[in-house]
């Protein structure tokens, strides 16, 4: 591992994604969001979605400065979030007061979990 680090001081720039008998180099730059979903998480590109077998606690940790977490399930690439808007219904078509993140090169809204709700404002700030 520290001979890794010494190649790529900075860390991956890319996640590995085994997919038809070969592997698919993912760059993180592309990815607009990480969701968890079972035991693997979804990862989200303008272009299109790929599955990796890696915990969302990890990739957290490994690239933090470059995500935010907005729900306990779910990383945000900072750099990809175009805004907030108030959502008066979840997708069942339920009530729900709360907040959806906007971002850049995909339809999907994601919502903002109730104790993730104080990014909305550090995100107002600048």
């Amino acid at each position: 591992m520290e001979a890794l680090r010494a190649l790529a001081p900075q860390g991956r720039l890319h996640l590995s994604v085994y997919e038809r008998g070969r592997i698919v180099l993912v760059p993180v730059e592309k990815i607009v969001y990480l969701r968890a979903e079972l035991k693997y998480v979804t990862v989200r590109t303008a272009e299109r979605e790929y599955l990796v077998e890696e915990s969302l606690s990890h990739l957290e940790q490994e690239f933090g400065r470059r995500f935010v977490r907005i729900h306990r399930n779910c990383l945000v690439a900072r750099a990809y979030v175009e805004g907030f808007e108030r959502q008066a219904q979840d997708d069942t078509g339920e009530a729900h007061s709360g907040w959806v993140v906007r971002l850049a090169g995909v339809a999907d809204k994601l919502p903002v979990s109730r104790r993730q709700q104080h990014i909305v404002k550090e995100f107002g700030r600048g």
